[in-house]
């Protein structure tokens, strides 16, 4: 007998324990729970909560921000330094800083500031734009600043006056020009800046994001540039401003040897600098501490080989062993780990819309009895179809295969009727799934049978825009955990990819996180009539959010963020509207009245002529503003 299907069976083909990072889990009734930290037994029924949100007039697209996970991102890597540091007796200090660029959202940032307080959190900016940001943050909270990407006149005057009025604020030289305008503008104001010197070091990543280290770096000072930019510093009477030294291997880092690699090469030009008379008081190790999203604990780039506990012990022994050896004083460190602080707090849900299963085509069963009158190819079909079993399988699927080809081209040719055309493809879906049923019994599956599901594979369309929501899944190939957040004590009987609302073909996921790793379709149910299916995105946190575009218009989703709460469950801090059509539109510099005044000149002129009652004009342009004033989304 089949065994009973258990949320333990839906927890394994999602992959769920292992990329949850034990934040996710399923309860009793079937639906994903959230839960405030990866030890706390409290927890969100996340489908219960979407219907609350839904009855509040709060519409999928959701997107969900957990701050109770955000604080928790924050204590973890903190807490995971403080235990490297007491462990190996290292006697300096670790500070985290965020780099808003992961996602400048005002409200994330506001979250970050105020959650990390406790652990002196402070901010990384790369822009002018962001600069302003994190000023605004550090005049309200004293939080640190470090200062990278390039900079122009106007970014390295606005430091130095930043530094006068009391912001502790670093600015990093990333290349040898902007080294000549950051002093040519201290001496101009009589201001002593705070600096950074990021090195470009041999060692690089893995990974999509390999290229930001190594020795084709964008950024970065060589090993000749820094000795002759402590010349020029020497010169000038800086040196001393020199307070951190930088580097960073890249994004995304899926090898923990990488790591010590680039640890090794980076504390040797620390420690090379000191002895020079640099007096560096931090390494800055940049960012690169990794999210495995997949659940496989490996180096593929979707994963990483090393807990953030490891990655905090390899950075304090490395640096402390190879002062202790130079015989130079540990520095303070400081690491931007801005994608394993963000990417587990947020999740996108939204409901499927419907699907391409075909639930009006024909019932060919009548047919099928009076197989004396069926063309050749389509008889063939139906004899496999009532007689294949495991013993046949390869025969039946070679010559299935073979004769649905024969079909079309039977077709093309004029020797099938449509009728028989649409018989031999209801057939040839009825064999695949027979033959699915069988070969999911056997274990190893052939080879040559491996690939045939995609066959089966079917779309859901679900009310979202990959390219706004996840863009970095088309982008980049990323790959996110995808699931269904109900019915997980149920069986799923579909084999899906998911495709968004936009007219853009490449708008669809046919990658997702499986049992064994990456697979090409995601279990799903079929859907009940009148039944709202939702199926979540998980671990989004991290770019997704600031680097979505606006294809077709559909804008920023709705957001709301939720706090856990002993008596009640949780609560909701703040909910953000998603954009309406009319804000969408003014990004790409239209005017929503201007839009309607244009259209109810030419009504006008159509009531005139009589060719539209004035109920009919009317009745549009309400529509028309309906839709102004509404969400970009699909409401049905």
């Amino acid at each position: 007998m089949e065994k009973k299907w258990s949320i333990n069976d839906s927890d394994k083909i999602y992959n769920l324990s292992n990329w949850g990072a034990d934040l996710f889990s399923i309860n009793k009734k079937g639906n994903i729970c959230v839960h405030p930290s990866s030890t706390s037994k409290d927890f969100i029924d996340l489908r219960a909560l979407v219907d609350d949100l839904i009855k509040r007039k709060i519409k999928p697209p959701i997107l969900l921000r957990f701050m109770d996970i955000l604080s928790g991102r924050i204590a973890n890597i903190n807490r995971a330094f403080k235990n490297a540091i007491t462990e190996n007796e290292y006697p300096a200090k670790y500070q985290t800083f965020y780099p808003i660029k992961v996602n400048q959202q005002r409200q994330v940032v506001e979250a970050i500031t105020h959650y990390g307080k406790r652990h002196n959190i402070g901010l990384e900016v790369g822009s002018k734009p962001e600069l302003v940001i994190g000023l605004s943050f550090a005049a309200v909270n004293g939080i640190p600043i470090i200062c990278n990407g390039y900079k122009d006149t106007e970014y390295i005057e606005t430091v130095l006056y930043a530094t006068k009025l009391g912001y502790n604020i670093t600015i990093v030289v990333e290349k040898m020009f902007e080294l000549e305008k950051i002093i040519a503008l201290a001496k101009k104001t009589n201001i002593q800046p705070r600096l950074g010197i990021r090195v470009k070091l041999s060692s690089k990543g893995t990974g999509k994001w390999a290229t930001s280290g190594g020795e084709d770096a964008k950024f970065g000072l060589r090993m000749s540039e820094i000795i002759a930019a402590i010349d020029i510093l020497r010169e000038a009477e800086l040196i001393d401003c020199v307070k951190l030294l930088h580097f960073h291997i890249g994004s995304q880092i899926t090898k923990i040897d990488k790591i010590k690699t680039a640890l090794i090469e980076g504390t040797r030009v620390y420690t090379e600098m000191k002895k020079l008379g640099v007096g560096i008081e931090y390494v800055d190790i940049g960012g690169g501490l990794g999210v495995d999203y997949d659940g496989s604990k490996s180096s593929y780039f979707s994963s990483v080989n090393y807990t953030v506990e490891e990655y905090a012990n390899d950075v304090v022994y490395q640096i402390k062993n190879i002062c202790d050896e130079a015989g130079v004083e540990c520095p303070n460190i400081i690491s931007e780990s801005g994608r394993a602080t963000v990417a587990h707090y947020s999740v996108l849900v939204t409901n499927v819309l419907n699907t391409n299963t075909q639930h009006l085509t024909p019932d060919f069963e009548e047919e099928l009895n009076n197989a004396e009158k069926l063309a050749p190819t389509v008889k063939k079909l139906a004899d496999i179809y009532k007689s294949i079993d495991r013993h046949s399988l390869r025969e039946d699927y070679h010559d299935t295969m073979q004769l649905i080809q024969e079909a079309v081209s039977l077709f093309n040719l004029g020797y099938l009727s449509l009728n028989e055309r649409a018989m031999a493809e209801w057939l040839y879906a009825k064999i695949l799934r027979k033959i699915n049923s069988i070969v999911e019994k056997i274990k190893p599956i052939p080879e040559e049978l491996q690939n045939f599901q995609l066959a089966l594979r079917q779309t859901y369309f679900a009310n979202f825009s990959l390219f706004q929501s996840i863009p970095d899944s088309w982008a980049i190939d990323q790959l996110f955990p995808i699931m269904p957040i109900q019915r997980l004590q149920q069986k799923p009987d579909v084999m899906a990819s998911i495709a968004d609302i936009t007219c853009d073909s490449d708008g669809e996921i046919t990658s997702f996180v499986g049992e064994n790793g990456r697979t090409k379709f995601l279990p799903l149910h079929k859907i009940r009539k009148d039944e709202d299916y939702y199926i979540g995105f998980f671990l989004i946190g991290a770019y997704q959010e600031i680097l979505g575009d606006l294809h077709n218009l559909f804008g920023d989703t709705n957001a709301v963020h939720i706090t856990f709460n002993k008596k009640t469950g949780y609560m909701i801090d703040t909910v953000i509207n998603g954009d309406a059509t009319w804000e969408s539109l003014k990004y790409v510099e239209y005017k929503g009245p201007e839009l309607l005044k244009k259209v109810r000149e030419s009504l006008e002129k159509e009531v005139a002529l009589r060719k539209v009652s004035i109920e009919e004009s009317s009745h549009f342009i309400e529509l028309l503003d309906r839709t102004l004033l509404g969400y970009t989304y699909l409401g049905d």
